[in-house]
């Protein structure tokens, strides 16, 4: 907007505030052109310009388009927002946080399930179980070997962890062609497993393929020293049959994937969201950051370890990856370590092994802080409020709620995952589900979950609570607090019992 002074005075002191002056309006709503007649200096009202269109009916105007305008881009509720929004922000917290799925894990054998009860304590919620075959290669597993699996499944469930599960026929260095030459025994065996996996499916985070070789590794086989095509198609497309979808079964090293589903492209989140076998497929790496191969792990010809990393971290984003650091893993630079560790999407680790390397990180420090306490903090996902939008409304109306959330960890919540807005007063509650996958929340993507939750037109007025629910989908587990995400903020409180996170006290329903 331009000023002008009198036509007169103008002349000696050039332009101040009259009565009237031109204005200049931009953007999408603007018609293009002049509107109203030229300046006419000749043609005065007490030696003012004549004003053509009121100021304070020009900015009514003006505020009647925008609202306008709102409501053809966002619909009626945007457009009541640009008034009535509520907005809050938070606080990011930088604690360790026991949440589900994640973290460092604490390797039990399936005969010797004792001190569960304080691992949640120490931020652990996840435990590998490995099960000794050894006695079994030439038989059916008995009865009481699979009550043995059951009552360490229940023992995971009682004491709020869920379980990344192994099998092999030995566990030492003395294992080596120790497993049945039969393959059929070895898939007998799988299918027998499975009857536990359909029972206790709420506490199966994964099943690493194991059963050939010394430690399951998948090598030091009786079907070769690395296992053939035809032993490892065995026990994958075997542990596909006998584990619930979408559980994910893991091969230990990248190249055995792209050999047993050559020929078909890489994941993309399309080809992921459609199940494929393939989206079902992650790797584990037990010999983690031991430069240059990782003892093997990256041995196949013409893939180089730069290579290698970009191929995992492209499978990363839709399989779950982790694994266990060994002696030679300690002379890794702890930048190379945390690099590493983002690239491949790393979802867990072993909490007992290598204990050199894990106190060598104890020890050192990346960006300013304790890098053990970093990587803790990172391994898998890790969600962080940043705001809130919301409208208070009346009963009967929809309240829209927008919350943009970033996710700090190394990789995206692996299995599905039930996102939900519960407004409670008392023990009135309602819930809305957000339409929301979070095994695409990947880190550094901006996030935004969006719904409306609909009060009766009889809810009580006043203050409400409005919590985020991010539930376990299982039935047996929706309601049990230990299995719900728990955002990292300061200023969010999280109710242990139900793993609400109380985003707003004072949702005033008007």
């Amino acid at each position: 907007m331009t000023s002008q002074r009198p036509e007169e005075t103008s002349k000696k002191w050039g332009p101040d505030h009259g009565t009237s002056s031109p204005v200049f309006l931009t953007g999408p709503a603007v018609r293009p052109g002049r509107a109203g007649s030229y300046l006419n200096l000749t043609d005065l009202e007490d030696g003012n310009l004549k004003r053509e269109v009121d100021m304070l009916g020009l900015l009514t105007r003006l505020g009647v388009i925008a609202c306008l305008w709102l409501v053809t881009q966002f619909g009626t509720t945007e457009a009541q927002e640009s008034v009535g929004t509520k907005e809050v922000r938070y606080r990011e917290s930088r604690t360790a946080i026991a949440n589900p799925e994640r973290g460092f894990y604490a390797p039990r054998m399936s005969e010797r399930m004792d001190g569960l009860e304080g691992l949640r304590a120490r931020g652990i919620t996840l435990l590998l179980v490995e099960m000794d075959l050894r006695d079994f290669k030439d038989r059916e597993l008995s009865p009481e070997k699979l009550a043995e699996l059951r009552l360490a499944f229940s023992k995971a469930r009682e004491n709020g962890l869920k379980v990344i599960f192994r099998a092999a026929y030995g566990f030492t260095g003395r294992d080596y062609q120790a497993d049945p030459k039969d393959l059929g025994r070895i898939q007998g065996h799988i299918k027998q497993l499975g009857t536990v996996f359909a029972a206790d499916r709420d506490v199966l985070f994964a099943v690493q393929a194991g059963f050939l070789g010394p430690w399951g590794e998948w090598h030091g086989s009786n079907h070769g020293e690395t296992p053939s095509l035809e032993a490892r198609r065995a026990v994958l497309f075997g542990l596909f049959e006998a584990v619930p979808s979408p559980v994910a079964v893991q091969v230990r090293r990248p190249m055995f994937i792209r050999d047993l589903f050559a020929g078909e492209p890489d994941l993309t989140a399309e080809t992921a969201s459609k199940g494929v076998l393939l989206s079902r497929t992650g790797w584990h790496n037990d010999a983690l950051l031991s430069l240059p191969t990782d003892m093997g792990t990256y041995a196949e010809r013409g893939w180089d370890r730069d290579r290698e990393l970009r191929w995992c971290e492209n499978q990363g984003r839709y399989t779950p990856f982790g694994g266990e650091t060994v002696p030679s893993s300690a002379r890794t630079p702890i930048e190379q370590v945390v690099r590493e560790l983002e690239q491949l999407h790393t979802t867990y680790l072993n909490s007992a092994y290598h204990r050199g390397t894990l106190d060598g990180w104890r020890k050192a420090e990346h960006l300013g802080e304790n890098a053990f306490s970093h990587i803790e903090r990172r391994l898998g996902y890790r969600l962080v409020a940043d705001r809130l939008r919301y409208l208070a409304v009346m009963p009967g109306e929809p309240i829209r709620i927008e919350l943009e959330l970033r996710n700090v960890g190394f990789a995206a919540p692996v299995l599905p995952r039930e996102v939900a807005m519960v407004l409670s007063r008392g023990d009135t509650q309602y819930r809305a589900i957000a339409d929301a996958d979070p095994r695409r929340w990947d880190p550094g993507v901006a996030i935004r979950v969006g719904c409306e939750l609909r009060l009766p037109p009889d809810a009580p007025r006043g203050p409400w609570t409005l919590s985020l629910h991010l539930a376990d989908p299982s039935p047996g587990l929706r309601d049990d607090g230990r299995y719900a995400i728990r955002l990292a903020n300061e200023d969010i409180r999280f109710i242990e019992q139900s793993g609400w996170n109380v985003l707003a006290e004072d949702v005033e329903i008007r």
